[in-house]
């Protein structure tokens, strides 16, 4: 009893002096990442997700349950089999996914969710502008280029699907989107670069997100097969000569020319 009385006396001196603890405050990062792997259409499917990751610089996650094979009374029996992955990392998205599906037996197919796999990635940071030979405030134009390379994109019977890039850095946004389906066939609207109207001294908010589909259907005497792998970089096109770009993550965004 004593001793737990001297000890709320002394906490009651060191408050009423002013002298209590401040709770820590916890610290601002203007960069991170996420990555998401999705897969759905039978049981055992499921997502994994590292969450949305404050000051990380690397994120990867997988989603690759077995193929099922599905049956009821009076319905045909149908098999799927689906997988997803992501990375993310400051300056790069990676993702890939695929679903299949086919009819194994009998003519009565049921209204069954299409199987599919899923990704999503995100990156943000923060540039600032600097230069040792120009003042601050000096108005300057950046051009980012908004690079995606589709390392894989293969297809047949029953399909569809995306990916899908956008950029945005300060209030300026770029996104580029490729989709395809097998009764609908493809569309294309790309946006491969950014134009940034900004000054030295200046700081430019990035966000990059990265998300891709593969679907595939249930048909008769039809199988689909889809199979996609996407690659997306933040590069620079264009700079002014003696201004750089200094991320708060550390990472340095490669230059690279438009073609």
């Amino acid at each position: 009893m004593f001793t737990r009385n001297t000890a709320l006396a002394a906490a009651l001196t060191l408050t009423s002096f002013g002298f209590a603890t401040a709770p820590a405050q916890a610290q601002t990062y203007y960069y991170g990442v996420q990555s998401t792997s999705q897969t759905l259409g039978y049981v055992g499917t499921y997502t994994d997700d590292s969450g949305w990751q404050p000051g990380g610089l690397f994120a990867d996650t997988l989603s690759d349950p077995a193929g099922a094979t599905m049956s009821s009374t009076g319905y045909a029996t149908i098999y799927a089999d689906v997988a997803s992955s992501s990375v993310a990392q400051q300056g790069e998205l990676h993702a890939s996914a695929s679903s299949h599906a086919h009819v194994v037996s009998g003519t009565n197919v049921p209204n069954a969710a299409e199987p599919y796999g899923s990704t999503y990635s995100f990156f943000r940071d923060r540039l600032t502008v600097k230069s040792d030979v120009l003042p601050a405030g000096t108005p300057v134009t950046i051009v980012f280029g908004n690079d995606v390379t589709i390392n894989q994109w293969n297809r047949i019977g029953t399909y569809s699907g995306y990916v899908d890039m956008t950029l945005q850095i300060a209030a300026g946004t770029a996104r580029s989107r490729w989709s395809t389906s097998y009764i609908y066939g493809d569309t294309t609207a790309v946006a491969p670069q950014l134009v940034i109207k900004t000054t030295v001294g200046s700081k430019l908010s990035v966000d990059a997100k990265l998300r891709i589909l593969a679907k595939t259907s249930y048909k008769l005497s039809v199988s689909g097969d889809h199979q996609v792998e996407a690659t997306a970089r933040l590069v620079i096109n264009e700079i002014p000569e003696g201004v750089t770009l200094q991320a708060d993550s550390g990472a340095v965004y490669p230059i690279v020319p438009a073609n």
